[in-house]
Parts: structure tokens; C-alpha cells; sequence
């Protein structure tokens, strides 16, 4: 069996665990653990999906400059047309920087990018310097603010993939001829199970990463205006907006605590807790934005009801029988959706959290999504 090849930026990222998950179910589908290829060293878990072989940054220039000149040995033709592309501008360092890669290519059938910003540059390259298509799964920051060269990639590309329908429609506005097939990032819905049962009184959840367009500010003041009304907001995630959100509880008297970095386990423990999660993303000043958060799927295997915004692919997942949907960027009307949802009888808030659960099963699963990919990819 040929094997797949994985091209990631950072790897393995604790914000990025949708990468380690599609490789650890890739392996269970049948194949040979793929060969990863990453720009910088992670510091996430691999959770037991495979390690990276190499990355870009940390490849000596001694190795490379050898693995070209093998590279040339091989395929004396293709790496001259590659030295000469204008793919690589030209410079023979950027064919060197790749050529350890592309000679540990040797009979694989496929290369696969997450992300369409440098991963799907560096695996594009890597496909001119070997002959093995490449595609690319384009997500949020590397669509919305790295769109450089998107008509290129997707014109090289065997195919591209993206998460949601929000993303699809984004793109054919701007290039009316794409072809993107939706690929949803999905959810361990075996991990992400209910062990206890659902608390009606506990607190209000939110994870994310401490940046504009989670939208955590808003989340901040919709908090201090329905105090009393719910219970504690709990912020589980780093970023930089840290100590600004921290100084703007203390000012308004939020209940919002901050937990900083939590693991996977603890996200799911910190959902096994609560009564509702809540996720108000909005579109950053920058045009950066998500696309359709995996931890407001991971909360809804969870079987809790979600408070979310109706931005981005949000409105794809939630609807008045899974949860409350609000207006982006509007305290007032999130801290509403708040305190009407957990007004709401318990019971109702069960019903809501379970056809949650059924959604993710039937529309964001792991497993299904996965082997979807995994067709596209062609015959072992």
C-alpha cells in the first residue's frame, strides 16, 4: 500500500488537534501511518497519530544540499524544471530546503495540506519536485487573511477541500470557477461522549484561543450585564488578549474566570461540568475570523446547548433546537441568549444538548469525515 504524506505549519499544535485526529483515523481506516511533514516544531500532543519526519526549519544545509544533488541523480529532469520554476522563484536554496522531503516521497500516492497558506505552497512544491499530487484543506486565518496565490493553488491542486459551506461560498465570490468539496473537521464523538449526567447549574463554558475574533470581549460584558442570572463564565485557552479581557472583567465585575491553557482531556471534563457552552465569534478588525469552531462541535457531542453567534459557519450547526443563535459583535443581545437559555427548564435544556449530540454524529464525525478524505485521496 502507497503511502499518504501530510504537510502541516506548526506540528502538533494544541489549537490544530483536528490534524493529529484525521491522521490517528486515517491509520485506523487501514493505512500506513503517513508521513508528516511540518514547517516548526509543535508543542501540542500527538495523542498517537504519527510523529513529524522532518521540518523545514530544522534541516541542516549540509542534508540539503546532499538531498539535491541525490534528487538530481534521480530525476535529473524534474528537479532541473523545478530549479527553473517560478514556483520557487528561481532559487536553488528553496529546491534544496525541500529535496530531503521529496527523496523520502519515494512511492507515496498522495500529499495532503492542512491549511492553504505555507503548507499548501510547500506542498505544492513538493509535488513539482516529485510528480505526486498534492491538495489542500483551507480552514480560516489561511483563507481569510492569507488568500496570496489562492487561484494558483487551486489550478495546481488534484483537488481542495475546506471546512464549511460559509468557507465554499467565500471563495466561488472571488474565483466563480473553484471547485471546493466540504470536508467537515471533525469530532471523536466515542471521546467527546457524555460519562455523567448533565448539571443544570453549572457553569457557562468557552474555549478558544485569547484573540479578536473568538469574540471573548463581547462575552465579557454580555457576562457583567446577566450577573446573577447565570452561573460563572469559564475561558479555557491562551492568546494574547489575556490581560486585557482580565483587566476588563475586573473592571466591570464580570463573572468570567480565566483558566489559561487547558488539555484535551480538560476541555472534555470542563464540558462534562457545565450547563451550556458559549462561543460569540465575530470578524476581526483584520478580516480574520473562524470559520466553524471544532470546539463548539466537541461541546455539542457533549450533549450541552450552545450559545454561538450568527456568524461565520456557526449558523450550519446550530438551530433553535440545538441552541441560541445572536447577533455578532452585540453584548446586550448574547447576555439575553444567556440568561433565556438557562431560564429555560432543565429538561429542555437536556432535549437541546441531545439533538446537539445527534447532529455531530450524523454531520461532523470524525470517523465519517475522514474516510470521506480518504476516498478523495484515491486507491491505496
Amino acid at each position: 500500500m502507497r503511502r499518504l504524506a501530510y504537510v502541516a505549519g506548526t506540528y502538533p499544535e494544541l489549537e490544530e488537534t483536528f490534524v493529529t485526529g484525521e491522521l490517528r483515523e486515517l491509520v485506523r481506516l487501514g493505512e500506513p501511518p503517513p508521513l508528516v511533514f511540518a514547517v516548526v516544531r509543535g508543542s501540542g500532543p500527538l495523542a498517537g497519530a504519527p510523529a513529524a519526519h522532518s521540518y523545514v526549519v530544522e534541516l541542516p544545509k549540509v542534508r540539503q544540499l546532499l538531498a539535491l544533488a541525490a534528487l538530481f541523480a534521480r530525476r535529473p529532469r524534474r528537479t532541473m524544471r523545478a530549479l527553473l520554476s517560478p514556483r520557487f522563484g528561481g532559487r536553488a536554496r528553496d529546491v534544496a530546503a525541500l529535496a530531503p522531503m521529496a527523496l523520502a516521497l519515494n512511492g507515496a500516492r498522495h500529499i495532503h495540506a492542512h491549511f492553504c497558506g505555507q503548507p499548501a505552497d510547500v506542498a505544492g512544491r513538493l509535488s513539482e519536485l516529485t510528480g505526486v499530487p498534492f491538495s489542500f484543506t483551507a480552514h480560516a486565518h489561511d483563507l481569510f487573511v492569507e488568500w496570496e496565490r489562492m487561484e494558483e493553488k487551486l489550478q495546481a491542486a488534484r483537488f481542495a477541500v475546506t471546512v464549511c459551506e460559509y468557507n465554499r461560498r467565500y471563495v466561488r465570490e472571488r474565483i466563480p470557477w473553484a471547485e471546493l468539496q466540504v470536508v467537515v473537521c471533525g469530532v471523536d464523538v466515542e471521546r467527546f461522549r457524555r460519562a455523567s449526567p448533565y448539571v443544570p447549574d453549572g457553569p457557562v463554558v468557552a474555549v478558544g484561543r485569547l484573540v479578536e475574533q473568538k469574540g471573548f470581549e463581547h462575552l465579557v460584558r454580555a457576562a457583567a450585564l446577566s450577573r446573577g442570572r447565570i452561573p460563572e463564565v469559564v475561558v479555557a485557552g491562551r492568546g494574547p488578549l489575556r490581560t486585557p479581557l482580565s483587566s476588563l472583567a475586573d473592571e466591570l465585575g464580570a463573572p468570567v474566570r480565566f483558566l489559561g491553557d487547558v488539555s484535551h482531556d480538560r476541555v472534555r471534563e470542563l464540558y462534562e461540568s457545565a450547563s451550556m457552552a458559549v462561543l460569540p465569534c465575530v470578524v476581526a478588525s483584520d478580516g480574520n475570523r473562524d470559520s466553524m469552531p471544532v470546539a463548539v462541535k466537541e461541546a455539542m457531542a457533549m450533549e450541552l446547548p450552545v450559545v454561538v453567534t450568527r456568524e461565520v459557519g456557526l449558523p450550519e450547526l446550530v438551530d433553535d433546537s440545538r441552541g441560541v443563535l445572536v447577533p455578532p459583535a452585540d453584548p446586550e443581545a448574547l447576555a439575553a441568549g444567556l440568561a433565556g437559555l438557562y431560564a429555560r427548564a432543565a429538561p429542555q435544556r437536556e432535549a437541546m444538548g441531545r439533538a446537539g449530540r445527534r447532529f455531530v454524529d450524523e454531520h461532523c464525525n470524525l470517523a465519517t469525515e475522514t474516510a470521506r478524505l480518504r476516498e478523495m485521496f484515491g486507491t491505496p
